[in-house]
């Protein structure tokens, strides 16, 4: 069975407040999604790699293919408004194949270790799909604007990280649904397999605190220094 793992690299960096989008930040001399990527590239259960890029930037982002003597990288191509509408660009860019694993992951997540990549293959033997989480460490708040209604009960909650791993014969139709349905709205791919099909048996794999993303200023220089620790220890 082959697997594929698309790589989420569509956004704009607001967050992050640099005039670039992110993931062509510089990382130690090489760009977050070049970071990214290789996680991928070197795993040997890996077969294919897709990049979902903004449609601004798909040039800049066939640059980095082509450049970069990529093996599994065979495509770019272009995402959409949201990110579910990404989501549905990659599996409609696997074709027609139905016989393997899609992996989505966003290109903001350089740290997943293949321990965690191993973790969700071999969840999926048994599982529609698997999704990385870890507990919350702190209380959650439900609030109406700055006022607390309440305090829930953390120990039912869990923080969902990339990738998450479907079988693609099972999350296509969810995928087609949406990219026609102008009323979904979620914030990832688990939940939108689950919006379309709420039974699906959904296994947690669990994550890892290193397994970041980069999202807001203050981490750009965090991710630079441990990228710098890892090429001295290299060298």
């Amino acid at each position: 069975m082959k697997t594929i793992a698309a790589i989420l690299a569509g956004g704009t960096g607001s967050r992050a407040g640099e005039s670039q989008p992110k993931q062509f930040l510089d990382m130690a001399g090489r760009t977050l999604l070049e970071r990214t990527v290789d996680l991928f590239e070197q795993h040997p259960r890996i077969d294919e790699i897709i990049v979902v890029a903004h449609a601004d930037h798909l040039a800049r982002t066939e640059v980095l293919r082509t450049g970069g003597g990529y093996r599994k990288w065979r495509l770019t191509v272009p995402g959409g408004a949201e990110r579910h509408l990404s989501t549905v660009a990659a599996v409609e860019a696997c074709g027609n194949l139905d016989d393997a694993i899609l992996l989505i992951h966003d290109a903001a997540r350089p740290f997943t270790s293949p321990t965690l990549i191993n973790h969700l293959l071999d969840t999926l033997d048994h599982a529609d799909a698997a999704v990385p989480a870890l507990p919350l460490r702190d209380t959650l708040l439900q609030t109406d604007n700055d006022n607390v209604k309440c305090a829930l009960d953390r120990k039912i909650f869990q923080l969902a990280q990339t990738p998450q791993g479907f079988h693609l014969r099972s999350f296509r139709p969810a995928a087609i649904a949406a990219k026609t349905d102008a009323n979904i709205s979620v914030t990832d791919d688990c939940g939108l397999f689950l919006h379309y099909f709420p039974h699906a048996k959904i296994k947690i794999v669990e994550g890892e605190i290193s397994n970041q993303k980069l999202t807001y200023p203050s981490d750009i220089e965090e991710f630079r220094n441990i990228f710098r620790k890892n090429c001295k220890k290299v060298l």
